[in-house]
């Protein structure tokens, strides 16, 4: 299998200004192609003034919708117990999975999505793409609000739902893989879609499978065919500074050192 196209996608950005400015240390070392903002965060405006002091960030920002952090944009949705607390904080942790919401929560998840976007393209930020915070969107019930918001704002890739790492059971192996399919495939018109999905464990653990031939990852990617032509992949991480001033990804793991089988000489510009 050859890797026609790599992406490395920093989540987060716009979280608080410490992660913000791992993120863009991050860029200036070439490990990144892309990063995500958090429209309701309180590190948003931070983030934004980063974009347009620094070209290396220009086009590379994506979306990074959020329904289980922080405050809403929205005021609808703190009417939905099943996404915002009394205080008006989302309380949404993806315990159970969603695979249908009533009509007035699919109205207020839509108008806040949106409103999380809108406030990113007034901000003179033309999104790359569409991820979300723990995976939000690959909810079957919330997945088809966020492909439609994609499709209504010309934005051409939306992160798949992880299919590259181990998946403890034979039902979540067919749901990613029909999920991927079902949503984001070929046939959904989202041409810049990557193939493959995962963090950095993710990608070690495929490879040395036997390029996810065999064991017990989801397999096969959003399409068919053979193992000899060339596939796309993105790889998420979350950069931090630790107590000692080094840049490490969620785990503590040193960034550097995860992503160097990967990058080797920097994959930024």
């Amino acid at each position: 299998m050859r890797i026609s196209r790599l992406i490395v996608n920093a989540d987060d950005f716009g979280y608080s200004e410490a992660v913000n400015r791992a993120i863009l240390n991050s860029f200036e070392s070439s490990l990144l192609t892309s990063t995500s903002i958090m429209a309701n965060m309180p590190g948003f405006d931070h983030a934004v003034g980063l974009i347009r002091q620094h070209n290396l960030l220009e086009q590379k920002v994506g979306v990074h919708l959020n329904l289980t952090e922080g405050f809403p944009l929205s005021r609808t949705i703190t009417a939905c117990p099943t996404f915002c607390g009394d205080d008006g904080r989302f309380i949404y942790h993806r315990d159970r999975p969603l695979f249908r919401l009533s009509r007035k929560e699919r109205a207020a998840v839509e108008d806040e999505l949106r409103m999380q976007l809108e406030r990113v393209l007034a901000a003179g930020i033309r999104p790359s793409h569409l991820d979300s915070h723990h995976h939000v969107h690959t909810e079957w019930a919330i997945a088809p609000l966020v492909c439609r918001l994609a499709r209504s704002y010309g934005i051409r890739r939306i992160r798949l739902t992880r299919n590259m790492g181990p998946v403890p059971s034979r039902a979540k192996r067919w749901y990613k893989k029909l999920f991927n399919y079902w949503f984001l495939g070929r046939h959904s018109g989202l041409v810049d879609n990557t193939d493959y999905f995962g963090d950095i464990a993710d990608m070690h653990y495929f490879l040395s499978r036997g390029d996810g031939r065999r064991g017990n990852s989801a397999g096969e990617g959003r399409r068919a065919g053979g193992w000899a032509q060339d596939h796309s992949f993105e790889i998420m991480v979350h950069p931090l500074f630790d107590s000692s001033g080094r840049l490490v990804d969620l785990d503590g793991r040193d960034l550097r050192e995860g992503l160097r089988p990967f990058v080797m000489g920097g994959i930024g510009g």
